[in-house]
């Protein structure tokens, strides 16, 4: 009990103690009369009361509380002026202080008060206005874990238990009352002592004196002595030891010798003697020696049990001498010599380059110092030299030695200096210059580098203006015009510095893009058309459809081959811009039937072919599907050149780049390049006898524009009017995308181009899926259905069932297949059974087969689709969408003449293990693709119908029972029927599947505050409230039905010690309450002695919201220890201690008081389930309840105090209201309680590979080298800048790399072959490249156009985007070709035709104008001549200083220089 706080324990007992008389005086008992007014709280004291005014609203004061309260009471201002019932008062001429800055330093903070001010000064400094330095509590000035609180100008410690001082520096001596005792050591520590007891003395103080004979350690009958600190025990006759466990052992002085084993009996033993010994101790060695063993004058040793011969010196080997030794076994022949052997001695043969009687010695081959140029000498019969390579290390072939060349030197003896310009190191056109160990490049214009490898960028200088963006080229760089702004004219030139005027008011036409152009002095422009248009305007339509399977021809006109065309041979190309929705149709075929080119759709896709004349033929398809109506591009050429065949399409799903893929022509390719064979080009289809060389075998029905062969534009009007099958323009219907949308019941539409055609969801079907397959009802108002189908063909191993199902009934047969036979016998048991099991659908075959079930749940009155498909016996089902692997039943095959039962069979006792007869709806039954159904529906329609032959009970349509007729609603609810099933509409105050659950909160019971919660029998009004040591009072009035088991609360509050619940009756006495932040739980039982009393160990004095249960472990017992639960979680329990429930609260004298003292806010409180209501309202009907004491007030709602009112949190921050706490939210760079500290963000070390500089707000972090990123921690990538060659594997360090060659190269780069390749025989150029044999290996000199090691990479010359003013570009072989648009020409496509037609010769003005200048400038320069030395001549005397400034402003100015007789300075 001393536990408590004596307030709480006098707070929770006081009604007890009052009944019982304790206490002998009392308080006066003025307050009955209820004096305080406007809610205040009445106290009584010893003869008066005292009214606590409510700081809640609006605020009073007085001894009643009857007056408004002013603020100006406490207010030390002349001329105050309140506003009355509040705190808000101002006073006059209030200055504020801090405006003139009296706090001193950067990081002090002013406080403007009343009167005055006062200075928050930083760590480290005090005084009125924060300028002393002082020690502060950032010092830890505390010692010995003392606690520092700041005070003005200084600090103040507050000491830890068992220390003092004005810094916590003095130890307490606890042993200065000498508390231990029988002459222990006492040693202080911190506020407590430890006793060290001498032996024999025991407790705290060492106050016990030990009995060492208390345990009866001495065994065998002996005697125990008690001793101080040890006992003696005498032992019987026999033993011996400390506690007389131990028979003597006569054996235990180790008798017997060598080895012997000791038999103890009692007293004597006797010896065993091990092998070679003898005696009765066995102290006696038996000579083995005696019979002379050894032969040939060998020596014999005599051992235990044995003997040894020592030969040496005899010139004989073995046990005993008898073997004559081999001289050579010793192997005294070194490095792999051969030994001979002899008698009595042996010789050796020595391989080249070793001598020596054994061999021994190595000849050095390297004292000659043969390697030139700084080589290093390696002999080779050193074999530590070959353990890193992949030979075997051979005696009879080191003789010699190896030379390691310094670098850049090679051969034998390192006399060749190593050419390093041979592997051509040197990029873009550098020329090499070799060097010892390295070469220099000389670089071409526009490279730089070691190597030229960098492309100088000539951009750097931002040559390009207004906004153009500068693109680098070699020696040379590009502007590339920004694109002008709304309502601005654009800029042009090399270096946009024109403005270009040439697109105002142009002719271009079709929503064209007008190009302005700027040539010399002229301005102009070019139209870009848009797809389907042509002609420098773009007024040309080149759009043209087909809506029926017509074609055209165009002949190509005939290959003229010029002078200038024998280098060049040109390519075949068709390209053209289509649309279509149909997946199988020819685009064009070009040729005959021996020979041609084609593009196709095919299944969706676009390929093309190309047929050779002699049979041979190329095909290239590419992924994507192309027939969605969108328009795309698509181009076939052949490239005689490169040998290729390329497909390339442009439009969606290739928006960035065109989808390509090429096909390479075989060697022997001359039979598909003639080009007089090609001329003829079908577009759109063919004529029938070319129809079986086509894929597709559909001409092509929809749009297409752009077309060109051969780069020759095909347009519409250029066709002629005998042109029936082409229609200018593309009209295109959008059968799918018209509303109402023509396929119902969410069919799919297919656009066929000229129609459409809907493909239906089942049950649906029709043209416009507006039809549904019939539905059958089985099992109406419980009646026994089934449908039989004879089947008229074999259906085989492999077959699918399929349906569309609605039931509500769990179980019940849905299809089974029997062999036809006679009833009864054998041939009719089922041998495939579907049937529904706990709503699940289940599989099986015949009996001995397992039965396997789907994972879905189908009972629930909707109609899914589901499929059961059979394939080699694995069982799988389709549900939602998904297929699932059910498992394998035993083979089963399908046959003509076997039945089908559907829903049921003939007879109760045959479905009774697949649980019954169906009942619900089938619809849409398929066996593979044949319908079974009742009757005939509809026989225009292909497909092929099965109609039962015996039916049972099946009613057309989906049809529900009447489940209404039993009238299920209860209390006046009206019943509707659903599909086999129902629903009430219940009354308002009733609800439930029927009605029968009352309800209470739709009338708004609580009509004074609180959320209304139904109850099986009632409601309750939950409420939060705010208590302020203002309790409540309650009674169940003997209303409890049931013992309180369990006690359950919802609280929040920051008090560590107070009384949450108390209840009693006499001497019972429940209570609950916070001792030090946790939950402690006392219960007095009437019949017990001691309470029971346990606590929790979680502090919940957080400020948060907590819930807790106090209950009995096992309710349903007589007795039980009793736990205690914070938010779900058992936090302490009464184990072992039990006790029973709370009875006594079941008596109407019984009472409860909550929160006795207690700060803090309740939730919902209940005792035995049942609420402790704060709030009045309509009387509940339940049976069990609590009622309040109707003079107590209590406040609705949970309110903390107003901690943030004073803005307590500096620099910026935030204040959280934390419930009677507060916490500060600080913004970036600050941190602390109240936000007062600057954050040192490199306290925590961001840097991992670097050195960190504090910023405010952040920091800044150095990196060592090797490493980057903000915090360092990134190693920089060296091998982005690395060039491994060959293969070879870059491996990145720390501001480093290095290359892991493969095998067969070497090298810093594994730039070298080791051993060197060689032509022919390792290295095939390709595409006729010549192959050179250099010190270093094979090296390809490739044909112009090609690139690579082995010239196996064509260069593609328009990946610089040659072409100009919107021209194409084709790549061709060592060369390009722009295709320009209308109104350009030229190599480059820069050339405007306009432009040349407008301007005016230039030559007859400009050569006429500049003779006349420079004749000009030559006169001028004779007369300045003359001029400046005549007046040289006639000045008479020499002036250095004004010769200095007359020469520089002729050297500025004029550029002439001072005559070389006048150069004096």
């Amino acid at each position: 009990m001393n536990i408590w706080d004596k307030g709480l324990i006098k707070g929770a007992r006081a009604a007890k103690w009052r009944k019982e008389g304790t206490f002998c005086s009392g308080s006066s008992d003025l307050c009955t009369s209820s004096p305080c007014r406007n809610g205040a709280t009445c106290v009584n004291t010893m003869d008066d009361y005292v009214c606590l005014c409510s700081r809640e609203g609006v605020r009073y004061m007085g001894k009643d509380c009857e007056e408004l309260y002013n603020a100006c009471v406490l207010a030390k201002c002349e001329g105050c002026v309140s506003e009355p019932g509040t705190e808000h008062y101002t006073c006059p001429g209030d200055v504020n202080e801090c405006e003139s800055g009296p706090c001193v330093g950067t990081l002090s903070e002013c406080v403007d008060e009343l009167i005055g001010y006062r200075c928050l000064c930083p760590p480290g400094f005090g005084g009125e206005d924060c300028s002393r330095q002082i020690t502060d509590c950032i010092d830890d000035p505390c010692l010995n874990n003392g606690t520092c609180k700041r005070i003005v100008d200084g600090f103040e410690c507050t000491c830890s238990n068992g220390f003092s001082g004005n810094i916590c520096e003095v130890d307490l001596d606890e042993c200065s009352s000498h508390p231990c005792q029988n002459g222990a050591i006492c040693l202080d520590g911190a506020n407590k002592y430890l006793c060290f007891c001498v032996p024999g003395y025991q407790g705290h103080n060492c106050e016990i004196d030990i009995n060492e004979c208390a345990s009866r350690p001495c065994w065998n009958n002996g005697t125990c002595i008690n001793e101080k600190d040890h006992y003696i025990c005498e032992c019987l006759l026999g033993y011996s030891g400390v506690n007389c466990e131990l028979e003597i052992n006569e054996c235990e002085s180790n008798p017997c010798q060598n080895g012997a084993t000791c038999h103890d009996f009692v007293g004597l033993y006797t010896c065993d003697c091990v092998q070679g010994f003898e005696g009765s101790h066995c102290e006696i060695n038996i000579d083995e020696c005696e019979s002379d063993p050894c032969q040939n004058g060998g020596f014999c040793h005599d051992l235990i049990a044995s003997y040894e011969c020592q030969c040496e010196g005899t010139g004989f080997m073995g046990d005993h001498c008898e073997e004559d030794i081999p001289e050579c076994a010793s192997d005294p022949c070194q490095h792999g010599s051969t030994c001979l052997e002899g008698i009595n001695h042996y010789n050796c043969t020595c391989w080249p380059g070793f001598k020596g009687d054994n061999c021994e010695v190595d000849i050095d081959e390297c004292a000659d110092a043969p390697c030139e140029n700084g080589g290093e000498c390696f002999e080779k019969s050193n074999p530590d030299h070959w353990v890193t390579t992949d030979w075997e290390f051979n005696y009879a072939t080191v003789a010699g030695y190896v030379c390691q060349c310094q670098p850049g030197y090679t051969g034998e003896n390192c006399s060749v200096n190593i050419n390093e310009c041979e592997s051509e190191p040197c990029q873009n056109g550098g020329s090499c210059e070799d060097l010892i160990n390295g070469y220099t490049c000389v670089c071409a214009d526009g490279f730089a580098g070691v190597e030229c490898e960098v492309n100088v960028d000539e951009c750097e200088s931002a040559p390009c203006l207004n906004g153009g963006v500068c693109a680098d080229g070699v020696a040379e760089y590009k502007c590339h015009c920004a694109e002008a702004k709304e309502d601005l004219l654009p800029w042009g030139g090399p270096q946009c510095g024109v403005q270009l005027l040439g697109c105002i008011e142009h002719a271009c036409q079709n929503g064209a893009t007008c190009l302005p152009w700027f040539d010399g002095e002229t301005h102009g422009h070019t139209c870009l058309c848009p797809p389907g248009f042509y002609d420098d305007v773009c007024s040309t339509p080149t759009t043209f459809s087909f809506s029926s399977p017509r074609f055209f021809l165009f002949e190509v006109p005939p290959l003229e081959r010029r002078r200038r065309d024998t280098e060049h041979q040109r390519t075949l190309e068709v390209s053209l811009r289509f649309r279509t929705t149909l997946p199988n149709m020819l685009l064009f075929f070009r040729g005959s039937a021996k020979l041609f080119m084609s593009l196709e759709i095919v299944g969706g896709k676009l390929r093309t072919r190309v047929v050779s004349g002699v049979g041979e033929s190329l095909e290239a398809q590419l992924p994507g599907l192309v027939s969605d109506g969108s328009w795309r591009q698509a181009i076939v050429s052949i490239n005689e050149q490169v040998k290729n065949v390329v497909l390339q399409v442009k439009g969606p799903g290739c928006e960035n780049q065109a989808c390509r893929v090429k096909e390479k022509l075989p060697e022997d390719h001359a039979s598909f390049l003639h080009h007089k064979g090609l001329t003829k080009v079908y577009v759109g289809g063919v004529p029938e006898e070319y129809l079986e060389f086509t894929l597709s075998s559909h001409s092509f029905l929809g749009c297409m524009e752009d077309l060109q062969v051969d780069g020759h534009p095909v347009l519409p009007h250029d066709l002629g009017s005998d042109v029936e099958s082409v229609e200018v323009g593309c009209m295109k219907t959008e059968w799918c995308q018209v509303q109402p949308h023509p396929c119902s019941q969410r069919g799919r539409c297919i656009d066929l181009w000229t129609g459409y055609r809907c493909d239906c969801s089942r049950p649906h079907h029709g043209n416009d899926c507006g039809q549904d397959y019939p539905s059958y009802t089985f099992g109406h108002e419980d009646s026994t259905s089934f449908l039989a189908f004879e089947l008229l063909s074999d259906f085989g191993k492999n077959f699918t069932v399929s349906f569309l199902l609605r039931s509500l009934k769990m179980s019940g047969i849905l299809l089974q297949l029997r062999r036809a036979g006679l009833q009864g016998t054998e041939g009719e048991d089922p041998y495939f059974t579907i049937y529904l099991q706990m709503g699940r659908v289940q599989v099986t075959s015949v009996a001995e087969a397992p039965v396997l079930s789907s994972p879905g749940f189908v009972c629930n009155g909707e109609k899914p689709l589901l499929q059961v498909d059979v394939q080699e016996g694995q069982v799988f089902f389709r549900h939602g969408g998904l297929r699932h692997g059910l498992g394998s039943l035993p083979e089963l095959e399908v046959l003509g003449g076997d039945l089908v039962y559907v829903g049921g069979v003939p007879g109760e006792e045959d479905v009774a293990e697949w649980g019954g007869h169906f009942e619900g709806c089938f619809q849409d039954l398929r066996l593979d693709d044949v319908h079974l159904d009742w009757v005939s529906w509809n026989e225009t329609l292909s497909e092929t119908v099965y109609i039962s032959s015996e039916a049972e009970n099946v009613l057309p349509g989906c049809i529900s029972d009447d489940t209404c007729k039993v009238q299920p609603c209860l209390n006046g609810g009206e019943c509707t029927v659903t599909w086999n099933d129902f629903t009430c509409s219940c009354p308002q105050n009733f609800t439930g599947k029927t009605c029968k659950t009352r309800v209470w909160c739709v009338s708004n019971p609580c009509v004074n505050g609180g959320r209304c919660v139904d109850l099986f029998d009632g409601f309750e009004c939950i409420a939060n409230a705010t208590f302020d040591n203002t309790p409540l009072h309650y009674s169940a009035m003997g209303s409890l039905v049931a013992p309180v088991t369990n006690i359950t609360m919802e609280l929040q509050t920051r008090q560590v010690n107070g009384v949450l619940l108390r209840a009693w009756r006499g001497a019972e006495l429940l209570l609950i309450g916070l001792v030090d932040s946790s939950i402690q739980v006392e219960l007095h039982n009437e019949n017990s002695v001691e309470p029971v009393i346990f606590s929790g160990q979680r502090h919940i004095a957080d400020g948060n919201w907590h819930h807790l249960k106090v209950a009995m472990a096992l309710p349903e017992g007589d007795t039980s220890p009793w736990v205690i639960l914070v938010d779900s979680i058992i936090d302490g329990s009464s184990a072992p201690l039990q006790t029973g429930s709370l009875r006594f609260l079941e008596d109407r004298s019984s009472e409860v008081a909550l929160a006795d003292t207690y700060t803090g806010c309740l939730g919902a409180v209940r005792v035995g389930g049942v609420y402790l209501p704060f709030v009045n309202n309509v009387k509940p009907p339940q049976t069990s309840q609590f009622w309040r004491r109707q003079d107590e007030r209590v406040h609705i709602g949970c309110f903390g105090a107003p901690v943030c009112g004073s803005h307590p949190c500096r620099h910026g921050g935030t204040c959280l209201d934390l419930f009677n706490m507060f916490g500060c939210q600080c913004p970036s760079g600050w941190e602390g309680a109240t936000c007062e500290k600057e954050t040192d963000e490199c306290i925590l070390g961001p840097c991992v590979h670097g050195k960190c500089k504090d910023m405010f707000n952040g920091f800044d972090c150095m990196c060592h080298p090797g490493y980057t990123g903000p915090t360092c921690s990134e190693n920089v990538d060296d091998c982005k800048r690395s060039q491994c060659k060959n293969g070879g594997t870059c491996v990145d360090g720390v501001n480093d790399h290095t290359c892991i060659c493969p095998p067969k190269y070497s090298g810093t780069r594994c730039q070298f072959n080791y051993p060197p390749l060689k032509c022919e025989l390792d290295v095939h150029c390709e595409n006729d490249g010549v192959c050179h044999d250099t010190q270093w290996g094979a090296n390809c000199t490739c044909s112009p156009g090609f690139t690579g090691d082995r010239c196996e990479t064509e260069i593609n010359e328009c990946a610089s985007s040659p072409c100009l003013n919107g021209g194409s570009c084709l790549d061709r072989l060592n060369r390009f070709e722009c295709l320009c648009p209308a109104g350009f020409s030229g190599q480059f496509c820069e050339t405007n035709k306009q432009a040349q037609k407008d301007r005016i010769p230039w030559l007859a003005i400009a050569v006429p104008l500049v003779c006349g200048c420079v004749l000009l400038a030559a006169i001028g320069l004779m007369f300045m001549l003359m001029t400046a030395r005549r007046k040289r001549q006639s000045e008479g005397t020499y002036s250095p200083s004004q010769q200095e400034v007359a020469g520089a402003r002729l050297e500025m100015d004029s550029m002439l220089k001072v005559p070389p007789e006048e150069r004096l300075i």
